[in-house]
């Protein structure tokens, strides 16, 4: 099977290990209209040297192509679900209802595995059974593969959250966790569409201590169309809220002091421009809209 060169693949991966799988992966992939990158994060999966492996992909209603790749690949997903949902975390939340495995992670289809991966998290679980939570370290590029920057685990510690907003932070594409911790969870919060990775980890933390993998283990794309970059004010509020939510007062009434100041600042300069010479006029001629 062919694939594109990625960013962290030997040009020949090694040859699937034939020891012992006896924990299955359930990895869900969310995804709406992503054909142009879909299929690196299917192959990473794949080509992987861990076999017991179900990949669960939620499709929202894609009108770009990557209906067609998935059809081309259906007899190696475990499921295929289609049709509209109610965003990003609805979907991952539909395919890990539907999931079997033993240790469950998301990818988005946009992102893809580093070579062993799996392999690496099999083996650290298997190494303690009381482990419930594994985070790796990964790779941030950009879309045309130029790598941008070196994300180290982290350990997912209350004062380790709170300092993501001095971009302290961890890959969701190098964090698993155990069925059983999932489902004290309660899945992620479908309220929260940017930000409901950051909102699981609060709680996953707070039931379990996450092990580390000082190894790569993910990339994660960035570039302008990245949902995150398009909406910062909107991940400005979801923050507001999971801090909220997860108790963390001291942060939350720095978060709205950010936002009050954001906000006013905006009334400063459209007050400004409204009280300008040729605003005033355009007004004076009823050429200036009008904020009603």
């Amino acid at each position: 099977m062919t694939r594109r060169q990625l960013y962290g693949w030997p040009e020949h991966p090694a040859a699937k290990d034939p020891g012992p799988e006896p924990l299955r992966f359930s990895v869900v992939i969310p995804t709406l209209n992503q054909a142009e990158t879909i299929e690196d994060t299917l192959q990473s999966i794949f080509e992987q040297d861990y076999g017991n492996v179900e990949i669960i992909v939620a499709d929202g209603g894609s009108h770009d192509g990557t209906m067609a790749l998935l059809e081309k690949y259906r007899p190696r997903l475990g499921r295929l679900i289609e049709g509209p949902d109610r965003g990003q975390s609805d979907a991952i939340n539909k395919g890990f209802a539907a999931a079997s495995g033993d240790i469950f992670c998301w990818l988005n289809s946009d992102d893809y595995f580093l070579p062993g991966a799996l392999r690496r998290v099999a083996d650290r679980f298997a190494l303690d059974p009381s482990v419930r939570f594994v985070v790796g370290s990964g790779d941030v590029i950009s879309k045309d593969h130029r790598f941008l920057r070196h994300i180290p685990a982290l350990p997912m510690t209350e004062a380790t959250l709170l300092n993501w907003k001095n971009d302290q932070w961890v890959l969701q594409q190098c964090c698993f966790w155990s069925r059983s911790l999932w489902q004290e969870a309660g899945g992620v919060d479908e309220s929260l569409h940017l930000l409901m990775d950051y909102d699981l980890w609060f709680r996953l933390s707070r039931s379990t201590e996450a092990a580390l993998i000082d190894e790569k283990l993910a990339v994660m794309r960035y570039y302008p169309e990245v949902k995150t970059v398009r909406q910062r004010s909107r991940s400005s509020e979801e923050l507001a809220y999971v801090y909220a939510k997860n108790g963390a007062l001291q942060a939350l009434r720095e978060q709205v002091a950010e936002l009050v100041a954001s906000r006013s600042a905006v009334q400063e300069r459209l007050s400004t421009i409204e009280s300008s010479l040729p605003v005033r006029l355009l007004k004076r001629l009823s050429l200036f809209p009008s904020a009603g």
